[in-house]
């Protein structure tokens, strides 16, 4: 099973972005996923408008994933966000990391106003909540680049199996004042949440195979 897995670089407000470090740490998980049949490829994607698409076109082409499962940063939120949709629209608002903004408010002319991502958001949250984390199913995937890529995904690949998830802004581990339970994870508890996403994905492609 080709899997796909991808965060994303800096952008303004972002100089580190924990989806980054994410994919250092889950190619680290390889040898073990090797052993669930599963073929793990990672990827950081630039926050570019207008570069993202030539750059998840090259990553399909080359790697022809079963199941793609973007990460992304969300600072404001408190908590995984399992994304169920992407709308085909962007806000001219915000700058991507060349400072330059969406050169078109539709992502695809003429394609569907709404997708529906693949992936299994409840599923995704239950077994988040077992581990100890919070996570919800969401229907913002923002007006970013994050649902630039969601929305192309969904739309251009042919894997079965296709979704993003939002995570905040990590805590230190270790803290002192600790949150409420599963609130702002630490860079562990995103990576183990990465690992229930790729085996959940896993077990959703053998279920629509």
């Amino acid at each position: 099973m080709k899997f796909l897995v991808t965060g994303f670089g800096p952008f303004p407000g972002a100089r580190r972005n924990p989806t980054a470090l994410l994919m250092g740490a889950l190619g680290r998980q390889r040898a073990r996923l090797e052993r669930f049949g599963i073929e793990l490829s990672c990827a950081v994607l630039p926050v570019d408008y207008a570069g993202i698409p030539s750059v998840l076109q090259r990553l399909e082409q080359t790697l022809k994933p079963a199941v793609i499962i973007h990460f992304g940063l969300a600072a404001r939120r408190k908590f995984l966000s399992i994304e169920t949709r992407a709308l085909n629209r962007l806000s001219a608002l915000h700058c991507d990391a060349s400072g330059e903004r969406t050169p078109c408010r539709t992502i695809i002319p003429g394609a569907p106003s709404a997708l529906q991502a693949t992936f299994p958001a409840r599923e995704m949250a239950a077994a988040l909540c077992r581990a100890g984390l919070c996570g919800r199913p969401s229907i913002n995937a923002g007006n970013y680049v994050c649902k630039e890529t969601l929305y192309l995904s969904l739309a251009r690949s042919r894997a079965p199996v296709i979704g993003f998830i939002h995570v905040p802004r990590l805590r230190r581990a270790g803290s002192k004042k600790k949150p409420a339970r599963g609130i702002r994870p630490t860079r562990d508890d995103l990576v183990r949440a990465a690992m229930i996403a790729i085996l959940l994905g896993a077990r959703k492609l053998r279920q629509v195979l």
